[in-house]
């Protein structure tokens, strides 16, 4: 049913990128997603596109779901569907964004983009530093999957990391266990850490001659990242306070789309 899915988006032309969780199995960060996740060029005529291939499909509008017009795109709305089951499958939940947060224009990440080679087709999917940007939400969850990242960032790359890619790279780990990860598998990132960079730099000292952590620098460690994460959470939650909003002015206009409805 999902190689069904984007043959039918390839086939409408449909401009699109993968993100969220399957994006996070295609780089190896992640083990299962529920559902699909797109970001959309969020023009009238790529909407118009994606609206015929889910119609081609018998989508059906789910959870609470504004007109898929360009203009809600552009608010940041996200769009829900449920492409129900064929012989043998399970029903498709796919959410669709045509302006997520973080990560700028459309056309400049789709020029930053990967093909990935799967069972399912080719399938155009955000790279590793836009798909970091967009895991950056209010969810503890996600900071761990965006350490992965770069860890799996850092592989491809190796010993080629310019400073800016290994400044880059200490800034997004968020937990203890990928930053012992970073340091233990890629010690050139010392060279990147600034000099007052305190615990960081005496657990990346520790950890480069492969020793323990003491008990007390692990809880500092702990403690450090615990509050790394705390602005970028409460910025996303931020950020959706105001669509979130709007979602409920649609709601009392009666102006949401029925669940359960055709595309």
């Amino acid at each position: 049913m999902i190689e069904s899915f984007f043959r039918h988006l390839e086939n409408s032309s449909v401009r699109y990128l993968l993100v969220s969780g399957q994006a996070t199995i295609l780089y190896g960060a992640a083990t299962f997603s529920e559902d699909v996740d797109l970001w959309v060029e969020p023009s009238p005529d790529n909407l118009d596109r994606l609206k015929l291939a889910l119609r081609a499909l018998r989508a059906t509008y789910y959870k609470l779901t504004p007109p898929l017009h360009a203009d809600m795109a552009m608010k940041h709305h996200g769009f829900h569907f449920v492409i129900p089951a064929a012989l043998n499958s399970l029903p498709i939940f796919l959410d669709v964004m045509g302006r997520p947060p973080r990560v700028g224009a459309f056309d400049d990440a789709h020029g930053r983009s990967r093909l990935f080679d799967t069972e399912w087709g080719r399938i155009p999917t955000v790279s590793i530093p836009d798909l970091i940007e967009l895991k950056k939400t209010q969810r503890p969850r996600d900071y761990p999957i965006i350490g992965r990242l770069v860890l799996g960032y850092m592989k491809e790359r190796g010993d080629a990391c310019s400073n800016a890619e290994l400044e880059w790279a200490i800034d997004n780990v968020f937990s203890l266990s990928e930053w012992k990860r970073l340091v233990q598998t890629h010690p050139i990132v010392q060279r990147a850490l600034p000099s007052n960079a305190g615990i960081l730099q005496n657990s990346a000292e520790i950890l480069a001659v492969g020793d323990v952590l003491p008990v007390v620098l692990e809880d500092k460690l702990e403690d450090w990242f615990d509050q790394r994460t705390a602005p970028l959470r409460k910025a996303d939650r931020h950020f959706w306070r105001p669509v979130i909003d709007d979602l409920r002015q649609l709601r009392t206009l009666g102006e949401l789309l029925k669940e359960g409805t055709l595309v």
